[in-house]
């Protein structure tokens, strides 16, 4: 039997607690250690880029041959992603019209669409890792350039 005193707010507070018990149940075991174990290196890694020793690290990496290789590198990269996406975003889009069948249709619209965002996201990813380098306090960020045609 149901409590007398109970109101209508309280069961449905018992049952938003319930319903969202059951969508922290949703994940799988395994797939909650490896978010948790990517979370833990996230943090050791941040706090490992904030030790004091880290801060003159970079002071001699700028003009060796790791800094030109990095500058050459990774704008090499990122600029491959960039345009390939981009031109793989225009081909996709212009196949997409051949198929008759619309889940060929719309698996080919969702790689068109990856692609596209990947030749978006890219660049700016890049853009975000510089400011971080810059954030650490190291030096490396004032010789590393990671954006291509900036």
């Amino acid at each position: 039997m149901e409590d007398p005193e109970m109101t209508s707010s309280d069961t449905q507070s018992e049952e938003q607690a319930q319903t969202h018990t059951s969508v922290g149940n949703r994940i799988p075991g395994t797939t909650r250690t490896y978010i948790q174990s990517a979370g833990k290196v996230v943090v050791a890694a941040l706090v490992g880029m904030t030790a004091p020793a880290s801060a003159q690290a970079g002071a001699g990496i700028c003009g060796t041959p790791l800094a030109d290789t990095i500058n050459q590198a990774a704008p090499l990269i990122v600029g491959l992603l960039m345009i390939g996406g981009a031109i793989l975003a225009y081909i996709l889009h212009n196949a997409s019209a051949f198929p008759k069948n619309p889940q060929s249709v719309q698996e080919i619209k969702d790689w068109r669409n990856r692609a596209a965002f990947a030749s978006i996201t890219t660049p700016l990813f890049a853009l975000v890792m510089e400011l971080f380098i810059g954030f650490t306090g190291v030096n490396l960020a004032t010789c590393v350039d990671l954006v291509p045609f900036i």
